[in-house]
């Protein structure tokens, strides 16, 4: 348990910074003095600043996208409070965003495209796509909602968490019912 309370405590270190600092600028020194231990105890935890703040991105945001019961039926749910835990530490993604987009850009295409990987895999039931097929619709799907969050919190959330949601549940929803309905003609 004190690992994690650690964890948390250098994490919250970052956060609080981020308010002040550009994150480029700040050091692992700057974070350890902010949460008060020393440099060693920061290694112990994390190899380096990025992967505290994949730490931290994981631990705020994409952890509702990870969940086992995540499912289509749920998908706009998790996504919503996803983008809502996002929007309100919105300067803190912004901003870490503008320095490293590639952390989170990585992360969450990651995970969007294991999702919809396995979309393709629920709705190809007669075995028509190729295992490379499943993999680049997953992998074009996924750098495609990665682009729309990117630039949701570059242009500063100009639509609320539930729009951005339902945008995506319809791309989701629409793979699927377009999915079935080729099918459909192929079996015709």
């Amino acid at each position: 348990m004190a690992v994690n309370q650690t964890k948390v405590k250098i994490a919250t270190a970052l956060i609080e910074l981020v308010k002040t600092m550009d994150y480029n600028k700040i050091s692992v020194q700057t974070i350890a003095r902010h949460a008060q231990i020393n440099r060693q105890t920061f290694y112990y935890h994390f190899a380096d600043k990025d992967e505290l703040l994949r730490f931290i991105y994981y631990s705020e945001a994409l952890n509702f996208l990870t969940s086992d019961e995540l499912s289509l039926d749920n998908w706009e749910e998790q996504v919503l409070q996803m983008l809502r835990a996002i929007y309100q530490r919105g300067d803190f993604y912004r901003k870490t965003v503008a320095d490293r987009k590639e952390i989170l850009i990585r992360a969450f295409s990651q995970i969007v495209g294991r999702l919809f990987r396995k979309l393709f895999e629920e709705f190809d039931t007669e075995n028509y796509l190729s295992e490379s097929d499943k993999d680049f619709y997953g992998h074009f799907f996924a750098y495609g909602c990665s682009g729309v969050l990117l630039a949701w919190i570059e242009a500063d959330y100009p639509e609320s968490p539930l729009e951005i949601a339902t945008q995506m549940f319809r791309l989701a929803k629409d793979v699927e019912l377009y999915s079935y309905r080729l099918y459909q003609q192929d079996e015709q």
